[in-house]
């Protein structure tokens, strides 16, 4: 049956191309809303790594990151000395974002206490120094979107926003997609964020470690201060349920638009390919075939022409991806790098045999109510 699937595709070589080419376009506009939530997804659940066992004392409303929150230092200081806190590994903290002169990302300026710097970086890999203990005023540790946003290197000088910082350590990349907060930071010490941000005895958050369980200190914490928040790695979650929510909402509505174009499209070619067929068809159950065999026939042409377009379609993803990075601000773009993940490529691929099943049923269920006799007289 495959022989005379491959033979009607080489008599309709027009038809064949057209429908392989929708399939294609529908695959790869599938593929890549997918690819975006996945990395938008990606980027997000980093986030709430970096939340993993640790609390944040911040201004009620604001969320992680933290830098819509502004406390008094002095109201951190007293959190630190709470029993509940292991003060030699929690740390007051500054958030602060800027927009980057030759990038449309933001970079977060993230002000700590020199040696407390894990607090936030945690066990995140160092090129350099992973500590501001004895190092220069302005000396930074870049996260790895940052480092390349300002083509920085370790023991390079940087400017941003006409302040220069000197740069002892750049982290390893945290995220897989879209970039995380610690992808983006500037580590620097708290008294020289305060300075450069004009923000003096303020500070956004408190990154706590708690001495005991993290269950227990929240608590403690929320009912000693009721008109602050205490932000955990379960709020991390709602927050990030929250924002993804619509999105992949619309995402879903979108891909759902594209497969149904699809079935139509093959189901439109393999119509017009049965009607067209109809002598050659009646002929061949004139002579035996079977109706499970003229079935199997229409079935695995759709296929054919599903997978054909499928897989060029999952080859053009990449660098499909690469230009929308292009589009929404991405300087450092490689179009032949962006490895696409295998659960993506399986999901596409599942939804192609999906597209292609279901796409030839009816017409291969009207080439097996054709009529011999009435086939023989069809012109």
């Amino acid at each position: 049956m495959l022989d005379i699937a491959f033979k009607d595709f080489k008599a309709k070589k027009g038809r064949t191309a057209m429908c392989i080419i929708g399939v294609m376009v529908c695959v790869l506009l599938i593929g890549t809303v997918n690819l975006v939530l996945y990395e938008m997804e990606s980027g997000l659940k980093g986030d709430l790594g970096t939340v993993n066992g640790k609390l944040y004392f911040e201004k009620n409303g604001t969320s992680f990151p933290p830098y819509a929150s502004i406390i008094p230092e002095s109201l951190g200081n007293e959190v630190l000395d709470r029993s509940e806190v292991n003060h030699d590994k929690s740390t007051k903290a500054l958030f602060a974002p800027i927009q980057g002169s030759n990038d449309t990302r933001y970079t977060m300026i993230v002000g700590v206490t020199p040696g407390k710097e894990q607090a936030f970086i945690e066990n995140t890999t160092v090129t350099g120094k992973s500590s501001l203990v004895g190092e220069s005023d302005n000396a930074v540790i870049m996260g790895s979107e940052a480092a390349k946003t300002y083509n920085a290197t370790v023991g390079s000088d940087i400017t941003v926003q006409g302040n220069q910082y000197h740069v002892i350590g750049i982290m390893k990349q945290v995220g897989t997609g879209w970039p995380l907060t610690i992808d983006s930071s500037m580590v620097m010490s708290l008294p020289h964020a305060q300075s450069v941000m004009e923000m003096p005895s303020l500070i956004s958050t408190v990154i706590i470690i708690p001495s005991g369980s993290i269950d227990s200190a929240e608590t403690s914490l929320q009912d000693a201060y009721p008109s602050y928040s205490i932000y955990s790695q379960n709020d991390t979650q709602k927050t990030l349920d929250d924002n993804l929510s619509q999105i992949r909402i619309f995402m879903n509505m979108i891909s759902l638009f594209i497969f149904v174009v699809s079935v139509i499209i093959i189901m439109i070619v393999m119509m017009m390919s049965v009607k067209e067929r109809t002598r050659e068809i009646g002929t061949m159950r004139a002579i035996g075939t079977r109706k499970r065999s003229i079935l199997a026939l229409i079935i695995y042409e759709s296929l054919i022409l599903s997978l054909i377009g499928g897989v060029l379609g999952i080859i053009l993803m990449s660098p499909t991806f690469s230009i929308l990075g292009v589009l929404m601000g991405a300087s450092d773009v490689n179009f032949l790098s962006f490895n696409i993940p295998s659960a993506i490529v399986t999901q596409v691929l599942v939804i192609v045999f999906i597209i292609g099943t279901f796409s030839g049923l009816i017409p291969a269920y009207l080439a097996t109510r054709i009529s011999p006799i009435d086939a023989l007289r069809y012109e």
